[in-house]
């Protein structure tokens, strides 16, 4: 019988041929690709092969010497095999690992069960098992059987609004005619059947118990164009219009809050490019309305879903519908944040919230300014650093640089850091990355270590960014000594807080961010932790006006000194945009609806979501922790199946690694669930769960683990 081993080779082939080909660029590369992908299949599928055998090793038995030792509960293999310590995971040096002293003493008495032998025999985290705490476990969300058809799917109790059957076929009649073909279901394009044997023709069927548009006033809208809407049009039709696509935009939200739907119908490019009519057209006869309905539908079909529960894939998720209420109505106002003069309320409410996260760092006075993104955030602070240090080169540029400025940072800081010094013709040789320690903090010996380099050169220390939440395993670099080195060497500290920054709301979390006080500036997203809806970041300053130094143009067009209300109310000339959006009254209005305890509740509920996957984690051997005590809520770990139990060194990580990216594609392929991964300085592929939804819950974790040892049980 072939062992696992050659079961993983064979599948991790296949796995890149099929990446290879979705790389290819011409139809003959794709073709070459296939038939060597026919080849492969043909051997490995013969009966005896890999392919044709169970994908774990033997349960309960050992041949390998001083490997396993057999679970007498469950069958199960113990984690201690030949100098790997799955909870103490500790580098060596480049791209190896060993295990430390002490595993049993770690460990302590309890044992670690097995995920994929009790989902084997058809028990799971929602029912009772032979595990730990099994009976204080909760019963997971209803799946969804998607074989059946949408109107059986519906129940009695749901309802929409508006109600008829979505069009019965997938593709947009515009784009097959496109392709110069229209199809049915159960027929291919040309251009598809190229395709067939690296891009799933058997995706799941779509669900449409939400997304359907054959609505009673679809005659009505058939007839109308853009123009029959205001200003010039009718309000009837305007009403009508708008309200439809109101209703479609609720349907979706009540979509991605349902369980039983899916976070996204995953297509690959060349299969969305023939669904989905993405056509610019420049023909006189315009889409009727409904059509733009029809457009807007598919956008909807077709879209991550990353207000689901069930999507951990970024730092930004969820749906908080007090901040989209606010960003509906900033759109609908369209207004422009640089003069108060035009957006009166939102220039006094985006002083205020500036004023109120000012306070939660600890600055009695200072400045600030909402900006696009945490990366033009970090911009900013970078720019004022600069203008302290060298201030002619506002006028004057890189040319009045009388030392090379330096930026000391994190090797595991967010790259807008190096960005920005690209931007600003520094050049991304002048930032100088940090070693990190084993949690990912910035090793505070080798950053002065550094400083003093650097004034050896006679170059000229800048800045120091230290990361609050790095965007991977969530580390917190040490302000206090870091702030200490900035004082005695006089350099700009900057905490680029975009990730963690919400800890500031929670006083038992805050302890991560102390003496934050005491940085120069602070960029901090609410958008992330505090589930704010994108965007929303804002850079703060500890010293008032120096925003205007650093950015002022006076433009008298808008900025005119003269004007019959108090001018430092205008923004636009402390910002480096001069158009700019509202920003700050979708956070304002969520601060109004929970106030700051009620922040505080979302955030320390987060980390107990962290708190209960670590023990997860830690109850099962199908797992293996990246770091065992997480500082955010970023928890990093390792899918183990049986058929790596008995590899050791690199090579196990490296097949580690490559079965990650594998089960991350079939689980998009599926739908129900997405979830980062990413490599880190010599550690290959691995998971990252990243809690930043407030609609998650425990057994929405459970259901994650499942799924991920499911997906990994078919290898």
């Amino acid at each position: 019988m072939p062992d696992a081993e050659e079961l993983i080779r064979v599948l991790e082939a296949v796995h890149d041929e099929k990446c290879a080909v979705s790389r290819a660029d011409s139809y003959e590369e794709k073709m070459s690709y296939q038939n060597k992908f026919l080849n492969r299949k043909t051997v490995a599928g013969t009966t005896g092969s890999p392919l044709h055998q169970a994908s774990s090793v033997a349960n309960g038995t050992s041949t390998a010497s001083g490997g396993y030792q057999t679970r007498e509960n469950n069958n199960a293999v113990s984690p201690v095999e030949n100098g790997i310590d799955r909870m103490g995971l500790q580098r060596k040096s480049s791209r190896a690992y060993e295990r430390g002293d002490g595993l049993d003493e770690r460990m302590g008495s309890s044992r670690k069960y097995s995920l994929t032998q009790a989902i084997s025999n058809g028990s799971s985290l929602g029912q009772n098992s032979s595990g730990p705490n099994s009976a204080g476990l909760q019963d997971g969300a209803p799946e969804l059987d998607y074989s059946q058809p949408a109107s059986a799917l519906q129940g009695p109790n749901f309802h929409l609004r508006r109600t008829q059957s979505q069009r019965t076929i997938e593709r947009s009649p515009a784009a097959l005619q496109r392709v110069g073909t229209l199809t049915t279901k159960e027929t291919l394009t040309p251009s598809f059947a190229a395709d067939k044997q690296f891009f799933p023709t058997t995706f799941p069927q779509i669900d449409d118990r939400y997304l359907r548009l054959d609505y009673a006033n679809q005659d009505y809208l058939s007839k109308m164009l853009h123009s029959d809407l205001l200003p010039k049009g009718s309000p009837e039709v305007t009403r009508e219009f708008m309200s439809t696509l109101v209703t479609l935009l609720l349907n979706y939200v009540e979509m991605q809050n349902d369980r039983t739907s899916r976070v996204l119908e995953f297509r690959h490019p060349k299969q969305l490019e023939q669904i989905v009519d993405i056509d610019v057209p420049d023909e006189e006869s315009p889409s009727n309305l409904y059509q733009i309905l029809l457009d807007c539908q598919q956008a909807l079909q077709y879209q991550v879903r990353s207000g689901h529960p069930r999507f951990f894939n970024q730092i930004s998720t969820g749906l908080d519908m007090v901040s989209l209420a606010g960003e509906w109505l900033t759109a609908t106002t369209n207004s422009n944040m640089f003069t108060y003069e035009v957006s009166p309320v939102f220039v006094l409410i985006e002083k205020a919230v500036l004023q109120k996260m000012r306070e939660l760092v600890g600055w009695p006075t200072g400045d600030g300014i909402f900006a696009p993104g945490g990366s033009i955030s970090t911009l900013y602070a970078i720019h004022l650093a600069r203008h302290r240090k060298f201030p002619l080169c506002k006028t004057k540029g890189v040319y009045a640089l009388t030392k090379r400025p330096i930026i000391f940072t994190s090797a595991h800081c967010h790259y807008s850091i190096p960005q920005a010094a690209a931007v600003m013709g520094l050049g991304t040789d002048s930032v100088v990355e940090i070693p990190v320690d084993e949690k990912g903090r910035m090793d505070i010996d080798k950053l002065e270590e550094q400083i003093m380099a650097c004034l050896e050169r006679g170059d000229e220390p800048m800045l120091i960014n230290a990361t609050c939440g790095t965007t991977v395993l969530g580390a917190f670099d040490p302000i206090m000594p870091i702030a200490d080195l900035c004082e005695k060497y006089d350099i700009w500290l900057h905490a680029d807080a975009a990730w963690g920054g919400g800890v500031l709301v929670s006083r038992k979390h805050r302890k991560l961010m102390n003496g934050i006080e005491r940085a120069n500036s602070v960029t901090w997203n609410p958008h992330k932790m505090l589930g704010a809806h994108l965007q929303c970041s804002a850079v703060l300053i500890r010293e008032p006006n120096q925003l205007f130094s650093c950015n002022n143009m006076s433009a008298d067009y808008l900025f005119q000194q003269d004007k019959h209300y108090n001018v430092e109310y205008d923004t636009g000339d402390k910002a480096i945009q001069c158009g700019r959006k509202n920003d700050v009254f979708k956070l304002w209005l969520m601060w109004r609806a929970k106030g700051t305890l009620g922040f505080e509740r979302q955030v320390n509920g987060l980390f107990e979501l962290r708190d209960h996957l670590v023990r997860r984690l830690n109850e099962f051997e199908d797992f293996e922790l990246i770091l065992p005590e997480p500082e955010c809520t970023n928890v990093c770990f390792w899918y183990v199946p049986p058929s790596c139990a008995n590899m050791v060194g690199n090579r196990r990580y490296e097949r580690l690694g490559r079965i990650t990216a594998i089960i991350k594609a079939r689980m998009m392929d599926r739908g129900n669930l997405m979830v980062g991964y990413q490599p880190l300085d010599d550690r290959p592929n691995f998971f990252r769960m990243l809690f930043s939804n407030a609609a998650s819950t425990n057994e929405d974790v459970d259901f994650m683990l499942e799924e991920i040892v499911r997906i990994g049980h078919e290898l």
